[in-house]
């Protein structure tokens, strides 16, 4: 019985992501159920949300490159950046940030995590 449900939870899943494929324009070859979307230049809506999360971080200035998107039950986006420190010695570096947007009336947007990159 339990092959049955786990057979029957990836038929859903499959065709829900076909849905959001449909949806957002995203081939289905490039999709992967749960797994992020190909890095694009950002949305002017995107570029909103990372603005409006990003104003939060003190002490280093972060310029977005790109967006990769994850849907889930919500969505999460994961911003490519450039990163100057602004106290101190400016130091410069690349980050990923992670940033959660829940559904609508569930929350507000927020960083889920900052991992700077190396070289």
């Amino acid at each position: 019985m339990r092959y049955v449900y786990i057979l029957l939870l990836a038929a859903v899943l499959s065709c829900a992501n076909m849905s959001c494929d449909r949806l957002s324009g995203i081939t289905s070859e490039r999709s992967v159920v749960g797994g992020y979307s190909e890095p694009r230049k950002l949305s002017d809506e995107e570029r909103a949300l990372f603005d409006s999360v990003a104003a939060e971080i003190a002490g280093v200035k972060y310029e977005p490159i790109n967006v990769a998107t994850q849907i889930v039950a919500d969505t999460n986006y994961r911003f490519l950046c450039k990163g100057k420190e602004t106290e101190r010695r400016g130091k410069k570096f690349y980050a990923v940030i992670v940033v959660h947007k829940p559904l609508p009336n569930a929350g507000e947007p927020r960083v889920m995590s900052i991992e700077r990159q190396k070289r």
